[in-house]
């Protein structure tokens, strides 16, 4: 695939143009990423609402019944569940490990390994969680491993 970039003050707007001789799974995933918006997050904390980026995220995952949003400081809550959190963030960063976390693989700094059947997952935080057995072949296949 050739890429071509044009940079003139001569343009008032943005503009992509993709030609090819017929529509291909390449093109559909240029096309999903490019139309994807970057989604905000509401969340509260104590009786505050805050609107986190998604890039702020490390995690996001049910205790207790509530869902908690992870950032690298601080705990909020929200009233989404799991499942509307995996359909609005960016699905090229964001990974559910089991059925009660979801991950954004952005802020990971490595994995370990070590544990038979397990994979553990170690953040820039400090915070450390764990990919369940289910989900252990998903997340090599995201991992390119």
């Amino acid at each position: 695939m050739k890429v071509e970039l044009q940079i003139d003050e001569k343009y008032q707007e943005k503009k992509i143009i993709i030609q090819a001789k017929e529509m291909d799974d390449e093109i559909k995933e240029i096309l999903d990423r490019f139309s994807q918006k970057k989604e905000s997050v509401k969340v509260s904390l104590d009786d505050d609402t805050y609107i986190l980026k998604e890039d702020e995220i490390e995690s996001i995952y049910t205790e207790n019944g509530k869902v908690c949003v992870r950032t690298r400081d601080k705990i909020y809550y929200s009233k989404k569940r799991l499942y509307e959190f995996e359909e609005i963030l960016s699905k090229d960063k964001f990974l559910r490990i089991s059925n009660s976390e979801i991950v954004n693989f952005d802020e990971v700094r490595n994995f370990n390994t070590k544990f038979i059947n397990t994979i553990c997952i170690n953040f820039y935080s400090g915070y450390q969680t764990y990919v369940s057995r289910r989900y252990i072949k998903k997340i090599k296949e995201f991992l390119d491993i």
